[in-house]
């Protein structure tokens, strides 16, 4: 009983819990959580917005050492083209395989609502589902109202939340699930779910959400943003170990507090600790530094977190350390964005090639406009002098130059000789 009280306020504390049904605390002082939440396999990578509901579920596993993942394929189907559907197998096995790195439970149960909802049949669904759900109900829904008034409501919008609804009666009915957890766009969903087990079986069941993750320049991350630069997927094909550590690193320190409290296993006082001395040292980035190499270590190992930091350390010292780089060079170019350049020997080299080549700008006006604007643009940690980079004696290693752009963005080129 103290766990499931603990538990609910724990969550509280570190404002995971964004709505909640009536008595919740209450209802699981008597009655054991079967937990559950659904994933969408629409990509083949999870993003760091996942993180959440996984560090929840991490949470919830200390007190009962069961609960259920839902893929939802067959929802997921609605939504896409021909082409996305043959994709959508592959999608699942890297989400579930991601879902089993970062969790390591071995009697985790992920089940797949293709099972139950392929064999649906129409008048089934009709008479034992719908018929319990007037459109009322739907429509005061805010993601329902929104897309009204923007006339851009689908009979799909109507189905998929009702075919959400029937996997938490489905599991209910088979699994005794009793809580369904979700982020806070999908509150509707839950409470169809809700409403259809409580009209079938006049059973209370319930179900909270959390906030959706929120970047610095307050944007949720999303699948839809799969080719969207705001977007920190896990897959580090999507986002390079490095652009994830450095995401971390650069939150602000309203969002540093945020996600400490989001992520950190750490108990209530010492995250209290560490919070209190980062707001009275908020420079020397404490929080940032920490979380950063936390949920890399967890979602990348402690080899590719340690490289990232040895990185970061070397690309934003004040002082260029030539020899640190010559040092780490095999490491850098496997990190960081690395482009190949093949030069002829005999002229030098000069900025507008790699304008040319779109690198850096799209068109040397954009260069121009960005370099009189005072805008940062170092070459091996030294600005650029009337539009020439190097001749080829100062290169690294013969082979290699660092390139910086604006205060946070380092390119590595790889210059290879076409003479040889």
């Amino acid at each position: 009983m103290n766990n499931i009280i603990k538990f609910f306020k724990d969550l509280k504390w570190r404002n995971l819990i964004f709505n909640k049904t009536n008595n919740i605390t209450k209802y699981f002082i008597n009655n054991n959580i079967i937990l559950y939440i659904g994933f969408d396999p629409t990509y083949d990578s999870l993003h760091i917005g996942h993180l959440l509901p996984i560090s929840i579920i991490y949470r919830y596993y200390k007190i009962y050492k069961f609960n259920f993942i839902l893929i939802g394929e067959f929802t997921a189907k609605i939504n896409l083209n021909k082409n996305k559907l043959k994709l959508i197998k592959n999608n699942i096995k890297n989400i579930k395989k991601q879902i089993y790195n970062l969790l390591k439970i071995k009697n985790i149960k992920i089940i797949n609502n293709n099972k139950w909802l392929n064999k649906l049949y129409l008048y089934k669904f009709f008479n034992n589902i719908c018929k319990y759900i007037n459109l009322n109900f739907m429509l005061k829904k805010k993601i329902i109202y929104n897309k009204l008034n923007n006339n851009n409501i689908k009979l799909t919008n109507f189905l998929y939340q009702l075919l959400q609804g029937y996997d938490y009666y489905y599991l209910y009915k088979k699994y005794k699930c009793n809580l369904q957890i979700g982020g806070s766009d999908q509150w509707s969903n839950i409470l169809t779910g809700i409403k259809i087990i409580k009209k079938k079986y006049n059973k209370n069941v319930h179900g909270f959400t959390f906030p959706l993750l929120l970047n610095n320049n307050n944007i949720k991350f999303s699948k839809s943003n799969k080719n969207n630069n705001s977007n920190i997927w896990l897959n580090k094909k999507y986002t390079s170990v490095y652009k994830f550590y450095q995401y971390f690193i650069n939150l602000s320190d309203k969002n540093s507090i945020k996600y400490f409290k989001y992520f950190s296993l750490l108990k209530k006082k010492y995250i209290k600790q560490f919070i209190s001395y980062h707001t009275k040292n908020p420079e020397k980035k404490i929080l940032q530094k920490k979380i950063a190499k936390e949920i890399t270590k967890w979602v990348h190992n402690k080899t590719n977190c340690k490289n990232s930091i040895i990185i970061s350390n070397i690309l934003f010292n004040k002082v260029f350390n030539i020899k640190l780089i010559n040092k780490y060079i095999n490491i850098i170019k496997n990190y960081i964005k690395t482009y190949n350049y093949f030069f002829n020997k005999k002229t030098n080299i000069y900025i507008f090639n790699f304008i040319k080549d779109k690198i850096f700008f799209n068109s040397n006006s954009e260069y121009k406009k960005f370099i009189n604007n005072n805008g940062i643009f170092l070459i091996n940690g030294l600005k650029i002098n009337n539009n020439l980079i190097t001749n080829f004696n100062n290169l690294i290693k013969n082979k290699y130059l660092i390139i910086q752009k604006g205060k946070k963005k380092h390119y590595l080129i790889n210059f290879i000789n076409i003479n040889k």
